[in-house]
């Protein structure tokens, strides 16, 4: 695996943990962004789940060969939280915010697929 790779994937680790530690705990800021998504608490708590166990896999898959489970494990992590992410700028251009809002999203989405291509490159 490439250092590009190894980097992004501390960095996704970090802020998918984050954000889906923030989710789970359901803090002001992630109550307005449910409700204004249209989410109720429990399904945004879900999503948080979601992307802090994909966090923690792909730190797992960090140090692994690509043909091991858990090298298998990281690539469908990653490609699980850049869905998650598309899904994120789909709902928050149904609700017609600025580009501003989504572009985190956005990012992170790109993030996840080039670990991918780093990885499997």
């Amino acid at each position: 695996m490439s250092v590009v790779a190894s980097v992004l994937s501390i960095v996704l680790f970090l802020v998918f943990a984050a954000s889906g530690m923030q989710k789970i705990r359901f803090n002001p800021m992630m109550s307005s962004a449910a409700e204004h998504l249209g989410f109720s608490k429990v399904a945004y708590q879900r999503i948080g789940f979601l992307e802090f166990v994909g966090a923690v896999a792909v730190l797992i898959g960090l140090a692994s060969g690509r043909s091991s489970f858990l090298g298998v494990l990281n690539e469908v992590a990653v490609v699980g939280l850049a869905v998650t992410m598309i899904g994120a700028v789909y709902f928050h251009l149904r609700k017609g915010d600025a580009f501003a809002v989504f572009a985190p999203a956005g990012a992170l989405a790109v993030l996840s697929i080039l670990e991918l291509i780093f990885r499997l490159g």
